[in-house]
């Protein structure tokens, strides 16, 4: 550290440390266990050294104990331990400070930080001197000569709001500055007991009587208590009491003395401190810290059983591509707002990450837990209204019970992840129970995922495109140009399969990069052809759902048709019918502004699904492309030959082009050309190739040396 005080700001930034929210914090301290040394911040080591001429930043760990009485050093080596033993994250504890031969009043708070080299703290320290006020309550008690006017002296010349309570007449007497401060008529209130629970606030007046009930027992001479009451404006105030009292020899309670200080102002503040720690800014719902600390205790209950759904918003990602960050969370805050609406008296409703929610359940059978789950699944349904956007919000939900899915927090957590990561990738439903498979498939994923996105940050490393020609039959065989294709081959992952490549991007929203590229390599290749054959050829371009709502597509289309030379007319997108079911306003938009560049627009795998020829009708679609299922065994398989004829006058009938894949055979071919279909894509003629081979085919084709 370069600065002689220690400063958050610089060692966040130094150490790589994830913001911590110290604006209003200036009492800090840090444990550096690797050096066994302890720095301050300016604020906290001038509170310490008070008065004292050498003022030290940094020093030992046993000097810095020194600070604590002893009883308070134990505390707090215990709390240290707890944390470097990883049982908490945070821990807090009230302990004296020694300084100047006083015993101050403090809270320490100690944080773990990422690294387990350091732990952060401070310390809120209260600057009343704790012996101040049991001497002073002793030197009532014992000067008390039960008359009025001793009584009204000491009651006057006390700085805070002092009060001697009779139990045996119930009268308790006020300073005069508590008459300042709390509703009171006179010094004197009659009716004692009643009247102060009067001035307590409902909710602390259980508290309130519980501190009193071992003072009453005679249990103790001492009563402590922390408490909320109005003032005088109506305001609530909070109160620190501490007293002293007497008792007969047969332990009722007589007398009761002592002081009440305002405290409202550092209430407020470890207030904050716990909204920030425990609290998601966002959304206003409590975070996974929060979550974890709560059903920790939670477990430690006696056969305890309950249930949490992990909630994970769908294709949120898309959200922030399409909208922006602002946008996406109002559409948080909203989805926040109704899990409040849907599950009223969960044990609790938290934010984790980004999309990602949890509702704490007391329901434990899965009847009860879909019970609850089955309302708020339906209310999704619903399209959302939001700044003039139509929204379909969706959920994937993960459910983990207890005991039976785990023993602690941690357990219960790596489940319900690995639940959702599956039901994410499945895709098949929105509601899974956890079943206690293997995480090997989550690890899987996890590393695929991630070797995706170092290989595209480092300029699509390990990504290919590769090409399958199409071919036009009619007045002989003219390749007229390929389907464009994506590739990934990393050795580090020589199992991964296509199909596997395909469904990561899609899901973990990289395909709109990676479409983008394939769009840019295509076209560049097409270009390429063109000018190497003296003709218009056309490139093929396959479009996932996730890149349909990508605003701004056209513009990048635009621009790589520029930047190449290529005419809008060489360039097809292929939409699947499941990409246009799920997105249909925006395929329409995107399909006319392609039809108004001159782009064309193919309806790919035809036949598969159960829409297609609505979109036939609806969509300006400039060529079907057949599903290579209606090609297999279409010599001997009678159905498949009245689709593919079908299909031939439907194109025909509407002057859209008409082209079959998966052409193997030449019996395949022989029919598919009887029949009047003359553009084909298959095996028969070529797998897919590489760049450069299809390159060398198109320019050998031109010259017109074909064997």
């Amino acid at each position: 550290m370069e600065k002689a005080f220690f400063e958050w700001a610089q060692f966040s930034g130094e150490n790589g440390n994830t913001a911590f929210p110290v604006e209003a914090i200036e009492e800090l301290f840090l444990m550096d266990f690797e050096e066994g040394t302890i720095w301050l911040s300016k604020k906290l080591a001038n509170l310490l050294y008070f008065e004292k001429e050498e003022i030290l930043s940094k020093l030992s760990m046993e000097e810095f104990y020194m600070f604590f009485s002893e009883g308070g050093r134990e505390i707090f080596k215990e709390e240290v331990q707890r944390l470097r033993n990883g049982k908490v994250n945070r821990v807090n504890s009230h302990v004296a400070v020694i300084r100047e031969k006083e015993l101050l009043s403090a809270v320490c708070y100690v944080f773990r930080l990422p690294q387990p080299r350091y732990l952060l703290g401070f310390l809120s320290i209260d600057y009343q001197p704790i012996q101040e006020y049991e001497q002073q309550m002793e030197v009532m008690i014992r000067k008390m000569q039960w008359t009025q006017n001793v009584n009204q002296l000491t009651l006057e010349g006390s700085a805070d709001y002092v009060y001697q309570f009779d139990l045996v007449e119930n009268v308790c007497t006020f300073s005069s500055k508590a008459l300042e401060v709390l509703p009171l008529e006179s010094a004197t209130v009659p009716d004692a007991m009643s009247r102060m629970l009067e001035l307590v606030i409902p909710e602390d007046r259980q508290m309130y009587l519980d501190s009193l009930t071992p003072f009453l027992t005679a249990q103790s001479d001492c009563h402590k208590v922390k408490y909320r009451v109005r003032n005088r404006n109506g305001e609530i105030m909070w109160l620190s009491s501490q007293g002293k009292g007497l008792h007969d020899e047969s332990g009722k309670p007589l007398l009761l003395a002592g002081s009440m200080i305002d405290i409202t102002e550092q209430q407020e503040r470890e207030a904050e401190i716990r909204q920030m720690l425990y609290y998601d800014s966002l959304t206003k719902l409590k975070n996974r810290l929060c979550f974890e600390e709560e059903l920790e205790k939670y477990l430690q209950q006696p056969d305890v059983k309950g249930s949490f759904v992990y909630i994970n918003i769908r294709k949120f990602k898309l959200f922030n591509e399409m909208f922006g960050k602002s946008f996406a969370d109002r559409i948080l805050q909203e989805f926040a707002r109704m899990l409040k609406l849907y599950f009223p008296g969960a044990l609790g409703i938290y934010r984790f990450v980004g999309d990602e929610f949890l509702v704490h359940l007391s329901e434990h059978t899965r009847e009860e837990i879909m019970g609850r789950l089955i309302p708020f699944q339906s209310s999704l349904k619903n399209s959302w209204e939001m700044e003039g956007h139509t929204l379909y919000v969706n959920m994937y939900a993960a459910v983990v019970m207890y005991p039976e899915d785990g023993a602690d927090v941690e357990e219960l957590v790596l489940h319900a992840n690995q639940c959702l990561h599956r039901l994410a990738r499945d895709e098949k439903e929105e509601i899974r129970f956890f079943t206690g498979q293997t995480g090997e498939d989550i690890s899987k994923q996890y590393r695929l995922e991630n070797e995706l996105r170092k290989d595209i940050r480092n300029d699509f490393q390990h990504f290919r495109v590769v090409y399958q020609p199409i071919v036009h039959l009619k007045g002989g065989e003219h390749w007229e140009g390929a389907e464009a294709l994506l590739r990934y081959s990393n050795p580090d992952l020589p199992n991964v399969g296509q199909m596997e490549m395909i469904r990561t991007l899609e899901q973990s929203g990289m395909i709109l990069q990676v479409g983008r590229w394939v769009i840019s390599q295509a076209v560049k290749e097409c270009s390429r052809w063109n000018k190497a054959t003296g003709k218009n050829m056309v490139v093929h371009v396959n479009m996932a759902a996730q890149q349909i709502p990508d605003a701004g597509l056209i513009k990048h289309i635009k621009e790589e048709c520029r930047v190449n030379d290529l005419p809008y007319s060489s360039l097809v997108i292929e939409l699947t019918e499941t990409s246009l079911v799920n997105n249909f306003a925006q395929a329409t938009e995107l399909c006319q502004a392609l039809k108004r560049l001159g782009v064309g627009v193919a309806l790919d795998d035809f036949g598969t699904g159960y829409s297609g020829f609505t979109y036939l009708r609806d969509f300006p679609i400039s060529q079907i492309k057949v599903d290579r299922e209606y090609a297999k065994d279409i010599p001997t398989n009678l159905y498949n030959q009245v689709i593919v004829s079908f299909m031939r006058n439907l194109s025909r009938n509407m002057n859209v082009g008409l082209c079959v894949e998966g052409v193997e055979t030449e019996d395949e071919l022989t029919i598919l050309l009887h029949m009047g279909v003359d553009t084909i894509q298959g095996f028969y003629f070529e797998r897919p190739m590489e760049a450069e081979n299809i390159r060398k085919e198109f320019i050998r084709r031109a010259v017109g040396n074909v064997e």
